[in-house]
This record gives structure tokens, C-alpha cells and sequence, in this order.
């Protein structure tokens, strides 16, 4: 695989991490950069954990997680089987895993570790993101074990960022702004880190920064100070940062107005985040600025449905194949005289009713 195409592959890995990130990132806890949960990370394909940990011996390659015993292949100068976290260089020597030389580098790309819990230092993987050791990643949210977050030693701008206990009262908040319960993430102004308080409780006053505990939302605050904190996230309640629990979106509604969460993803219901509805429905719509909705799939005429499970797609209900026509994409029968082959693969591959074949010519059923 030459260069250039390496580096199309890991844009692409970069920005499927990026958006798979927002898809499952939780609700906010209110105010600006509220706690929410951790996405779902650690398997093959999935964002690299804390500590650019992944399941099973995994590579964590690019922030994305490769098999064990998988292509280490990611544009950054890995190559090789991913073999209980290390991969191998351009010259084909082991590289990655604790001990070993930094892959890439030298031209070859960003130098990086893909084992659990190492950095690259010096052109070497050093131990990183147990407490005391220093943050993995460069310091970003999860750049630590669980339990630890990435903080000045100092306990100021100018101190060594090291990996230390985060989420009890007076300790710095671990990973988006998180905290152990009944407490939130306060957020003082200029360059004082943020620390988990008895702040932020429903029905509470704000915590400094206008900041709320999970699913509260910070209303009333001037200047970052005072307000109360009122519950968000739920059906008919105000949205948590833009964002709401499971089964809800958020609704902008007209300007002025508050923007609240409605149920989603059922028939006729707004679609869900990432243009999701729940199975047996397809998120359309949306023409003149209208809001997207979910309607039935995979029946004659109707939208195709989204594969299940991140398998190929899209589908139809048996007898009928998904066709492409003018930008929309509706199921149409096939598979009986004169209709189209059913199946998208190649036309060797697709199917008729029995008795019939499909004509490799036209890919029609004769």
C-alpha cells in the first residue's frame, strides 16, 4: 500500500473516531463543558480507552483500536501484526509496546505507541497513565487510568501535566469533567484547574461556571456565579447542553424558545442523534428546513433500512432490493419474471425466485 493511500485511510479512521465519538457521548451535566459519559471504546475499530488501552491485546493505532493479530496498518508508520499491543516499523522491527522504539517518525509519519499505558519519549515507549506517571496522549481527556485524570503538579500552568486521583471532593475532575456523585466539576475563571465540589445538585445552586451535576442544566447565573440548577435531559425537560438522555433529542424549537427534549426514533417521531430510528424504521424527511422523521422500511416503495448491527447495507424485507434512483434510495420487488435480480453484490452473486436465473446481461430474472 503506498503513502498517499495510507494517509486517505487514516483520515477516514480519524474522522469515523471523531464522529463515533459525538454519536455516544452522553448528556451534558449544564453549564460549558459539562461531565458526560465515556464513549464506548476498546474493540476492534472502536476509539482507542484511557491510556490508548484496547481489548485483547489491541494496537491502538491512529486512536483507533486494531484486533490482535490484525493489520497494524494505520498511516503513522505502523505496520506489521498487531501482536499484544506492538506492531512493527517501516524496517520491520517491533515497535509500540512497552520497552520498544516509537513507531514512525523519521518521515514515516507521527511517532507514536500503540500498547496500553505507553508514550512515546525519546524514541522510546515509557510507561504512562498510572498515578504519578505522565499523561498518555498529550494530555487529553483520556490520557489516564480510570480513577485519574491528567493534572498540573504543580497544581498551575507552568507544572509537569502527571496522571493523579480525580472525582472526590477537592480533587481535580477526571476525564470530561467528571465527578464521583453528588458532586460537580466547578469551573473558576482564569487558569485555576477545575475540582469536584458539593456544587451542582438539582434544585442547587450552580457550581462556579454556571455548572450543573449529570442531568442538570444551570439557569439564572451572572457571570458565571450563582443560578440554579434545574433538571434537563428528560421528556418535556430542557435539554442538557444541546444534548439529552437515551430515547430523547433535542428539540430547538422556534427562536426564543427553550429548547427542550422530545421522544424520538419511534413512527413518526423525530430521528434520534445520528439520524437513528429504531428498528424496522428509516430516518427521512427534512425537506424545507422540516425536522427529519422516522417512517417505515423495506416494504414496495418505502425508504431502504439501515443494516443492523453496522453490517452492509442498506436492506429490504425478502423479495425486494434497495435501489438507487434521482439521490433517494426506496425498495422495489425483484427476483420474479422480468423483475431485477434481487441483491446489490456483483450479478453473478444475486438471486431470483426459484426456477428462475438471472440474466448476467441484464441482471434481470428470466
Amino acid at each position: 500500500m503506498d503513502a498517499h493511500r495510507e494517509r486517505r485511510l487514516f483520515a477516514r479512521w480519524s474522522v469515523a473516531t471523531f464522529v463515533f465519538t459525538l454519536v455516544w457521548v452522553g448528556c451534558s451535566s449544564g453549564g460549558p463543558a459539562g461531565g458526560s459519559r465515556a464513549p464506548v471504546c476498546g474493540g476492534a475499530g472502536q476509539a482507542c480507552c484511557a491510556a490508548n488501552a484496547c481489548n485483547g491485546g489491541g494496537c491502538c493505532v491512529g486512536g483507533v483500536c486494531r484486533a490482535a493479530g490484525t493489520a497494524c496498518m494505520g498511516g503513522v508508520g505502523a505496520t506489521g501484526t498487531c501482536t499484544s499491543g506492538s506492531c512493527q516499523n517501516a524496517a520491520g522491527v517491533a515497535c509500540g509496546a512497552l520497552g520498544q522504539t516509537c513507531c514512525g517518525g523519521n518521515g514515516t509519519g507521527v511517532a507514536m505507541c500503540t500498547a496500553s499505558g505507553v508514550s512515546c519519549s525519546m524514541g522510546s515507549c515509557a510507561a504512562c497513565g498510572a498515578s504519578t506517571q505522565g499523561c498518555c496522549g498529550g494530555g487529553g481527556a483520556d490520557s489516564c487510568f480510570g480513577g485519574l485524570s491528567c493534572q498540573n503538579a504543580s497544581g498551575d500552568a507552568g507544572g509537569a501535566p502527571a496522571c493523579a486521583p480525580c472525582g472526590a471532593l477537592g480533587q481535580g475532575c477526571c476525564a470530561r469533567a467528571a465527578c464521583n456523585g453528588g458532586l460537580g466539576c466547578a469551573d473558576p475563571p482564569g487558569n485555576a484547574p477545575r475540582t469536584c465540589q458539593d456544587c451542582g445538585g438539582l434544585g442547587a445552586t450552580c457550581c462556579v461556571g454556571a455548572v450543573c451535576q449529570a442531568g442538570g442544566t444551570c439557569r439564572g447565573a451572572v457571570g458565571g456565579v450563582g443560578g440554579t440548577c434545574d433538571p434537563c435531559g428528560g421528556g418535556g425537560q430542557m435539554c442538557c447542553g444541546n444534548g439529552c438522555n437515551d430515547g430523547f433529542t433535542c428539540d430547538n424549537a422556534a427562536a426564543g424558545a427553550t429548547p427542550t427534549c422530545v421522544a424520538c426514533g419511534g413512527l413518526s417521531q423525530r430521528c434520534c442523534g445520528g439520524a437513528t430510528c429504531n428498528s424496522g424504521l428509516a430516518c427521512g424527511g427534512g425537506a424545507g428546513g422540516a425536522p427529519r422523521t422516522c417512517a417505515p422500511c423495506g416494504g414496495a416503495g418505502q425508504g431502504c433500512c439501515p443494516a443492523p448491527g453496522g453490517n452492509n447495507g442498506p436492506t429490504c424485507n425478502p423479495g425486494f432490493s434497495c435501489v438507487a434512483n434521482n439521490g433517494a434510495s426506496t425498495c422495489e420487488p425483484c427476483g420474479a419474471t422480468g423483475q431485477r435480480c434481487c441483491g446489490a453484490g456483483t450479478i453473478a452473486t444475486r438471486t431470483c425466485s426459484p426456477g428462475l436465473t438471472c440474466n448476467a446481461g441484464t441482471a434481470v430474472c428470466q
